[in-house]
């Protein structure tokens, strides 16, 4: 449970942003909305993990200088529930979230990412066989329902659904794009938009995440690393000029990439490398987000203290 007086598991070490970007112009002096943007904390009862939730809710809840009024989630909240995840531990990992997020005074708005789909091994009373899919997390995580939008504060949000065809995931179902387009429709020209999404939309960590894309002279990207219809999705937001800012996870680093006026940003993960260090050498990390009613704003990749440091994942050896 978020209390203040837990900064101290920061363990002596400076939090501070990893660095930051803005599109927003002089005149705008005071932001339509402050949101932190939270992704792949990927709770779990070893690892330290709830203390280190507690530590990135009390250092993103207890700044003097900036404070969210809502918190936006890209997914894998939980470390897993997928796979062979029985009902019995999906309901550890559910009651841990349940614990980190208890006395939260903003409201939490979330997407699901691809460890928070139950497949549905070993039900319990609590965990039934019909909460299945996307039934149990969109409860847990208070969705109205896998993919929809909500309006606040001038901007109107959208929360993809990246696992929407789930077990195959990481492009939109013909319903969902569908129903994507008729919500961007309806969404007036001069409210400017955010869109999340576990996956990326676009992104370079792909590119980067090793060297296990190349194949002789070529980068191909996996399909469950990006959206594979990133073309598709950038078309109708060329359409829209409104769409200002997409945010997703999943790869555990930290990127911005600017296309056709849209910003896409991937934040890292409050876990790090799964709660064992730092995803290639970017540590677990929240990002705070100034939004303006011109449609700018303002990101920060925030590194909230936590200790473990560790390199997590490939180098280039000699």
């Amino acid at each position: 449970m978020f209390t203040p007086s837990r900064r101290d598991l920061l363990a002596g070490v400076a939090a501070a942003p990893l660095f930051g970007f803005s599109n927003a112009r002089g005149g705008e002096k005071k932001p339509a909305i402050r949101a932190a943007h939270i992704t792949d904390v990927h709770i779990t009862n070893d690892r330290n993990s709830p203390k280190g939730v507690d530590a990135m809710f009390a250092h993103m809840l207890g700044r003097k200088d900036w404070t969210p009024e809502i918190i936006l989630d890209t997914g894998d909240t939980v470390m897993s529930v997928d796979g062979n995840t029985t009902g019995a531990r999906a309901a550890e990992q559910i009651t841990l979230w349940k614990a980190a997020v208890k006395g939260c005074p903003v409201p939490i708005h979330a997407c699901l990412g691809n460890h928070d789909v139950w497949d549905g091994k070993e039900p319990t009373d609590a965990i039934p066989a019909e909460k299945k899919g996307f039934g149990l997390m969109t409860e847990v995580l208070g969705m109205p329902a896998p993919y929809y939008s909500f309006d606040k504060s001038g901007w109107h949000f959208i929360a993809l659904n990246s696992m929407c065809g789930w077990p195959k995931y990481g492009a939109l179902t013909p319903e969902h794009f569908d129903w994507l387009k008729a919500d961007l429709d309806k969404t007036p020209k001069t409210t400017p938009i955010l869109v999340m999404s576990h996956l990326p939309i676009l992104s370079v960590t792909s590119l980067v995440y090793g060297d296990s894309c190349r194949k002789n002279n070529d980068n191909l990207v996996p399909g469950v690393w990006q959206h594979a219809d990133v073309w598709a999705i950038t078309e109708v937001f060329r359409k829209h000029p409104n769409v200002k800012l997409c945010l997703s996870g999943h790869m555990h680093t930290c990127d911005r990439v600017e296309y056709r006026g849209v910003w896409y940003v991937c934040g890292g993960a409050v876990s790090g490398a799964w709660w064992n260090g730092s995803e290639y050498g970017f540590p677990p990390c929240y990002g705070a987000i100034d939004l303006f009613a011109d449609g700018t704003f303002t990101y920060e990749f925030m590194d909230y203290g936590w200790p473990m440091r560790k390199w997590s994942g490939k180098e280039l050896r000699g």
